[in-house]
């Protein structure tokens, strides 16, 4: 799986940096941010959700680039072919993870929550059981971007 993931990255990666990104935009975002132990910069896709104004929010179950964001350094989004600075908040707690699915659930829908691929229901809003079993699948980061300033 991993050695797709990377394939894929190579065709992705370009495509949402360039004027073509239209067709994966709409879920896809591009993350840079700087490697926890190397300090190297790193530039993958990533699937994002519009959030709260200025906020996007992204999951994953892959840990790769999650320890990262721990530190709260601030990172680049490129979000339908626009550059954002951002500051990430890591999510871990199982607790606060379910609660984050359950308003996921609530905004975006019972067929949005399966989408997730965490095991969840589509058809009607998750039980807490089944979403304390789908945080254990997954963290959250939440993107809080930096308003633009003049001249950029």
């Amino acid at each position: 799986m991993v050695k797709f993931f990377r394939a894929a990255n190579k065709v992705v990666r370009p495509l949402l940096a360039s004027r073509f990104h239209k067709p994966l935009s709409g879920r896809l975002m591009l993350l840079t941010y700087q490697g926890h132990r190397t300090g190297r910069e790193f530039t993958v896709p990533i699937g994002y959700f519009d959030w709260d104004p200025g906020t996007v929010l992204a999951m994953s179950s892959q840990l790769s680039w999650i320890p990262s964001m721990r530190q709260g350094s601030a990172v680049r989004l490129r979000i339908r072919g626009q550059d954002h600075g951002a500051v990430p908040t890591v999510v871990e707690d199982p607790e606060e993870v379910a609660a984050l699915l359950g308003e996921f659930g609530r905004r975006k829908g019972p067929k949005a929550a399966k989408g997730l691929m965490l095991g969840l229901p589509g058809d009607r809003q998750p039980t807490n059981d089944e979403l304390r079993t789908a945080a254990a699948k997954t963290r959250f980061v939440c993107f809080r971007m930096e308003p633009k300033r003049p001249g950029r």
